[in-house]
């Protein structure tokens, strides 16, 4: 297989990717793909040079370390769930498998990690064994740790504003650009007003999962800002590919044909503003947030139902 073939796909995958040196001391990780950077919230300098076991914090007695620690020490594959905690402190059940990579001398020099956030599984589990949990319980146990919002299915404001730094920070170290598109509902009140709240809710449905569905690259994703209003995150995509992605948003929702008669166009319409910044070490992710809203504002005034880019 071509290596650069290999090396892109390691790079894309949406799994987290790590590769620790078994020869070292300690067993430190010596790469991790941006998958796992995402899912820890962790650096690659912050994650690299250490042993992982960071991840478990304090919560170092589960049956799956000691599993993981004889693996390693037998140099064999294994297969396990462990509670980690990213840097933010919040807990994630992770699905780890390492496997061993043998040297030309028939020695265990590597180990190579899958890992995979299984946080939604588990917890449903946990629910449908809690015979004697309220449905109530149950509910609220699973909304406090979900990063989806509940109206739309897409992620949420939570998971973006930690996304939006975690994708930033990796985009400035590989001096790659990131692209933020804030859409808003044209006239939503006046929908409201005209067809009751129920129709509005359905509306935003309709709405999400249509910008859920054009999605450039398995890394984009669209998550619900607040009310009426959505954002797109979209790395390594330059200002002429958004622009024509941000058209292409526009004219989805107006295909959607939700009529409005509180609307000009006398259908349901979005507006886009547009940000797309080459990011270098040093950048921060609110200035991005800022001119992608400003240029929201120009869009509303030049009459919506278009998109604005930003300077």
């Amino acid at each position: 297989m071509d290596i650069e073939i290999l090396k892109q796909a390691v790079i894309d995958s949406r799994d987290g990717i790590t590769i620790s040196d078994n020869v070292l001391d300690d067993n430190p990780l010596i790469f991790v793909n941006p998958a796992f950077e995402r899912m820890t919230g962790y650096s690659f300098e912050e994650i690299t040079n250490r042993n992982c076991r960071y991840l478990q914090r304090d919560d170092r007695e589960q049956p799956g370390c000691k599993v993981v620690h004889d693996a390693i020490r037998d140099g064999q594959y294994c297969l396990v769930t462990l509670r980690n905690y990213r840097k933010d402190g919040s807990m994630f059940w992770n699905e780890l498998s390492i496997s061993p990579i043998y040297n030309a001398l028939g020695k265990v020099a590597n180990f190579i990690g899958i890992q995979k956030d299984v946080t939604a599984q588990v917890l449903i589990q946990a629910q449908l064994r809690a015979d004697n949990q309220s449905l109530a319980e149950a509910m609220s146990s699973w909304e406090q740790l979900s990063i989806r919002d509940g109206l739309t299915g897409v992620f949420n404001r939570r998971f973006f504003d930690t996304q939006i730094e975690i994708q930033c920070g990796i985009a400035a170290r590989n001096c790659e650009c990131v692209a933020l598109l804030m859409i808003d509902v044209d006239h939503f009140k006046e929908f409201n007003d005209i067809y009751g709240h129920q129709a509005g809710d359905d509306a935003l449905r309709r709405v999400a999962e249509s910008l859920n569905e054009s999605f450039l690259r398995a890394s984009d994703f669209v998550a619900r800002y607040g009310g009426e209003e959505f954002v797109v995150l979209s790395v390594g995509t330059a200002k002429e590919e958004a622009s024509k992605f941000s058209g292409s948003l526009c004219e989805r929702v107006r295909q959607l044909r939700i009529p409005h008669m509180g609307s000009p166009s006398r259908y349901l319409t979005i507006s886009i503003g547009a940000s797309v910044h080459d990011f270098v070490p040093g950048d921060r992710s609110d200035a991005l947030v800022k001119l992608a809203d400003s240029a929201l504002y120009g869009a509303k005034r030049r009459g919506r139902d278009q998109y604005s880019f930003t300077p």
